[in-house]
């Protein structure tokens, strides 16, 4: 079962009311006092349950640390796209887009906490789920109206304008300075992310 997932049975307000308060509740945790002091039972106390009962929306501590940093990572996705517009060409997306999200990121402390290196560990184990259901919701619209007006690259599907987008923005998260700011950033993702993924004009 991943973050998203529900289990067995039909799925109820009151099953994904209770799902988001346990989501609420530990990523207040996280913001407070990172992501390696999240634990199940404080996050149960919080919500009124018992700790075994975080076990019927969440299958392990891990999906829940997963679907906090899914959540933060949605809500920057949104911050980028209430700041660009929804119509902007793909190529802001890219470059703007992806520097207003690093900014964002930066400052988010869901975010920060996964750069302590205590909790290294737990990026390894959810990074790849994350960037899949944080970011593609976001992107995927975007590069599937780019390939249906020609946009893309010939040979990029928007399947792989969404990997090399996730491949690029994890390498950025990871890098401690890429640009010396802001508009240096945009430009470096001008050169080199916009024509690996778009044709030119």
């Amino acid at each position: 079962m991943t973050a998203t997932d529900e289990p067995d049975g039909p799925a109820t307000d009151d099953h994904q009311r209770t799902r988001k308060r346990l989501v609420d509740a530990a990523e207040a945790i996280v913001r407070t006092d990172g992501v390696s002091a999240l634990r199940l039972d404080a996050v149960a106390d919080e919500v009124g349950l018992h700790r075994s009962s975080v076990y019927r929306y969440f299958d392990s501590k891990e999906a829940l640390v997963t679907a906090v940093v899914v959540q933060a990572t949605l809500r920057v996705g949104r911050t980028v796209i209430d700041r660009l517009g929804e119509d902007a060409p793909p190529e802001r997306f890219l470059a703007e887009g992806l520097a207003i999200a690093l900014a964002e990121m930066a400052v988010d402390p869901v975010h920060r906490s996964l750069l302590d290196p205590a909790a290294s560990a737990w990026i390894a184990r959810i990074g790849p789920r994350v960037m899949t259901e944080g970011i593609r919701p976001l992107v995927e619209p975007i590069f599937t109206d780019a390939a249906g007006r020609g946009a893309l690259r010939d040979g990029v599907t928007p399947d792989d304008a969404i990997r090399w987008l996730q491949i690029v923005a994890m390498g950025l998260v990871r890098t401690t300075e890429p640009a010396p700011d802001a508009d240096a950033l945009v430009a470096l993702l001008e050169r080199m992310l916009v024509p690996a993924l778009l044709r030119p004009g």
